[in-house]
């Protein structure tokens, strides 16, 4: 029995188990498109829009749909024209005591500092990330509010550091950089 169980194994054994059983065919790498508008035309019978319905993919990955419920007469001789328009967004400058400042922009937060990031980490529910900066300082937390993407900044006090708490609107992918003045969190 165990003579068949190895012989068994030996055939259908892969060379190098760690290479993928399934190879990709596409290997080229997509450039994500920013969408803008589109048009289009029902067909000639259509005279009451019931519901219009998107279907998106979120961060992870998951296919999810959203159902718009419309239920009006329509003309179908003119097109239906779907934009997705920025809203103009203004640059918000923040300062906190003696510590920091922060330029906050469309897609990018920069934080002007001379004091080390010790570390940085995110956490759900709300979306927030933590970022540690090394300096023995004596201060009360500080909280502000901001009406964007950026819902609030809350900055405390610890022993030897300060934690700066970033809360969000939603779930992003970021990167932390340095750059010459500091460090800048760019969203995606």
């Amino acid at each position: 029995m165990k003579i068949w169980l190895l012989l068994f194994t030996l055939l259908f054994a892969r060379e190098n188990p760690f290479e993928p059983v399934v190879k990709p065919l596409n290997q080229k790498i997509v450039k994500r498109e920013i969408f803008h508008k589109t048009k289009l035309y029902l067909p000639d019978d259509a005279r009451v829009l019931k519901k219009v319905i998107f279907v998106y993919q979120t961060l992870n990955g998951d296919i999810k749909k959203k159902e718009v419920l419309i239920n009006k007469d329509i003309d179908f001789h003119y097109p239906f024209t779907i934009t997705h328009k920025y809203v103009a967004f203004h640059k918000k400058y923040l300062k906190f005591a003696n510590l920091f400042s922060l330029e906050v922009d469309k897609r990018e937060i920069k934080i002007f500092t001379k004091d080390k990031k010790i570390r940085s980490f995110f956490l759900v529910s709300p979306f927030r990330i933590v970022i540690d900066f090394v300096r023995d300082a004596n201060f009360l937390t500080i909280s502000k509010n901001l009406n964007t993407y950026l819902k609030k900044v809350v900055v405390g006090n610890h022993d030897g550091y300060y934690r700066v708490v970033f809360y969000f609107d939603t779930n992003y992918n970021y990167k932390i950089k340095k750059f010459d003045k500091g460090y800048k969190i760019e969203l995606q």
